[in-house]
């Protein structure tokens, strides 16, 4: 622990102490003196933004930049002024009430055990415009300063989040709705059925596609008055689950993926099958009055275009309506404020090797992957060595349809990590069953992601390795490589890195392909790449052959970026850049819930949490706007 002078934690009063410092908060914030709110960070402290002092996502590491940050000028009505005097945060209190209340300690990585830092949950309230917000801090004690402190100690705080809550004047409705119309008078189908026309004709947001990441845009929007139209291209909300193969579940548990406003049944598991996370999605359509077009595509040709005199898109859709007796296509042209892609993954990525058109057996990509019953008896392997290719391989070993061998063709080392390691490490810290949503993706929120892989860099990826020896090890004997650094000599960052930087690229949540193998179910080709094939076989550079029935593709998908440039063309990255999802360099994802280059374009990506948490951001940017609030 860098800047570690910590007493022991027996002697610190948590709540005194962090009072003590929301008092120096806020006498900085009197003074308008953001260089005296950097001072109550340590020298490398973090902070981090989401919409309290500027429209975007931001992660700022060191004393001095923080000062730097908060101290550029920035619109302030018809003058200006620098951040942190802008935002002129106050009404700063301690919460001693939640489920992370009151003030408490925390062990501080890589220091001893009988030393800790001081946590704390606090509100604040901050103006131009008028909000509200939550925030967590981490504290430790450091050096004062050198010129009136006589080598005192101070609490600073390691890492300090200041997050969004509400738009003041337009806030996320709290209390359940009256649902009694006009006296009792209206029935709820017309009420319902005006709602939708009136999304229909003026929607002032698009959102395209209906996985759970649109879906739980549009139900916050919706929440809070915002008009939001859903196009989804398959006929079925959740179909994009219930078309995948029979054994996909959740590698993830329940309550981390808790759908906004509707928490999964106690009757569901904790890693729940695909069908059921499907068929919750299309209840949660309708209980949440999504307006929702079917069956639709929004059209390439033309491009939907964006005009900056109106401040409105031009966008067709080419809309299906279906009856059981008849099915009407049309196209329509639709003028929203904003559009939001909720496309998920780009297209399949299917690699060319030479040989593949005369290959007499079947090829596939794994997201086609959806009858291993017909291979039984047969052999099978699968390209590819990440969570697609461990679920594939499960369902070719499953009794039921058994083939005769399967054999797992690892073409570069993979981070693997048990889910229940990752689950006792992580999940059950930050999400456990009792602790209300709300306050879990606080904490969760909290830890800004470069120093989260720091923290895995330094001892919780040793820590999950050796939590998972036995698997890995039993791995490694059969010929599967493993790898635990995004790049060589960069440091073990493990499981968060691949899927912060590279959207799972590269690694695997073992949920029982790792037993498979070391059982001998499963058979590890490593090391050899692939060099072409032959009529009934992959042959390898080596030389060495690999007869096959069926080859699955477990390869991955195309970036996201694929997507956007599909729908609005390859000039859209002369805006946005080439990158959606990933990190920045401060650790924020990159143009997703964020602005983009682009005006009036928003991108939805990442898992269930990411949606929950990040939808209520989307939602006040975009209300921000339509308010006329943001300068």
């Amino acid at each position: 622990m860098t800047q570690a002078l910590i007493q022991k934690a027996s002697s610190v009063d948590c709540t005194l102490v962090a009072k003590e410092w929301l008092d120096r908060l806020h006498k900085a914030s009197v003074a308008r003196n953001p260089a005296a709110f950097a001072e109550l960070f340590i020298s490398a402290g973090w902070l981090r933004d989401l919409l309290c002092f500027g429209w975007d996502f931001r992660t700022i590491q060191g004393r001095d930049n923080i000062a730097l940050y908060l101290s550029e000028t920035v619109p302030n009505g018809n003058t200006k002024a620098n951040r942190f005097a802008k935002s002129s945060i106050s009404k700063l209190t301690v919460e001693i009430s939640s489920s992370l209340g009151p003030p408490s300690l925390f062990p501080l990585p890589g220091a001893p055990d009988s030393m800790s830092g001081v946590q704390a949950v606090f509100t604040f309230e901050l103006d131009n415009p008028a909000r509200t917000g939550r925030g967590f801090v981490r504290l430790v004690q450091a050096p004062g300063d050198s010129d009136n402190s006589g080598g005192a100690l101070h609490w600073k705080a390691l890492t300090a989040f200041f997050n969004i809550e509400d738009l003041k004047d337009h806030p996320e409705p709290k209390e359940r709705s009256n649902g009694v119309f006009d006296g009792h008078m209206v029935a709820w189908p017309d009420v319902r059925a005006q709602m939708a026309k009136s999304v229909e004709e003026d929607p002032t947001v698009l959102i395209i596609g209906a996985g759970q990441g649109g879906l739980m845009c549009a139900a916050r929007m919706g929440r809070m008055g915002i008009r939001a139209l859903l196009v989804e291209k398959l006929p079925r909300v959740g179909d994009v689950w219930r078309n995948r193969y029979p054994n996909l579940s959740l590698h993830t548990p329940a309550h981390f993926c808790t759908i906004l406003y509707h928490p999964w049944p106690k009757t569901y598991p904790k890693y729940m099958a695909k069908d059921m996370v499907a068929n919750f999605l299309e209840s949660y359509a309708y209980e949440n009055n999504l307006v929702i077009w079917l069956s639709s595509t929004v059209l390439n040709d033309p491009q939907p275009v964006y005009n900056e005199e109106t401040g409105r898109w031009s966008v067709h859709v080419e809309r299906t309506i279906k009856t059981e007796s008849f099915e009407v296509k049309s196209i329509v042209t639709l003028h929203p404020k904003h559009v939001v892609l909720a496309t998920g993954s780009g297209r399949a990525h299917i690699p060319k090797w030479p040989g593949m058109a005369s290959f007499k057996g079947t090829i596939y990509h794994s997201d086609n992957h959806k009858s291993p019953e017909k291979w039984a008896g047969k052999k099978a392997v699968i390209v590819g060595a990440c969570n697609a290719a461990g679920d594939v391989a499960q369902s070719f070993v499953a009794p039921a349809h058994l083939a005769a061998s399967v054999t797992v063709v690892q073409r570069s080392a993979t981070c693997v990590v048990a889910a229940s390691s990752l689950d006792a490490v992580f999940y059950s810290e930050f999400y456990p069953e009792s602790r209300p949503i709300e306050d879990a993706d606080l904490l969760d929120g909290s830890m800004p992601l470069r120093f989260l892989l720091n923290m895995f860099r330094d001892g919780l990826t040793a820590r999950l390795k050796e939590m998972d020896k036995a698997l890995l090890t039993g791995l490694q004997e059969h010929g599967f490589r493993l790898n635990y650094e995004l790049e060589p000599g960069a440091g073990e960052v493990g499981l968060p890195g691949f899927l912060h930087e590279r959207r799972g690229s590269g690694s695997m949540l073992d949920v029982g392909f790792g037993q498979s193998v070391i059982e001998g179910k499963v058979n590890i080709k490593s090391g050899i790449e692939v060099d072409h094939f032959e009529s009934d076989a992959i042959v390898f550079q080596d030389g060495t052959r690999l007869e096959a029935d069926v080859v699955v593709l477990a390869t991955g998908n195309k970036p996201i970026i694929d997507n956007a440039t599909d729908l609005f063309g390859k000039d859209i990255t002369k805006k946005i850049g080439d990158q959606i999802w990933g990190l920045d360099k401060e650790g924020e994802f990159m143009n997703t819930y964020r602005p983009t280059g682009q005006r009036g374009l928003w991108f939805v990506a990442g898992p269930f949490a990411q949606g929950r948490f990040f939808s209520k951001h989307l939602a006040i940017q975009i209300l921000a706007e339509e308010h006329g609030l943001k300068n």
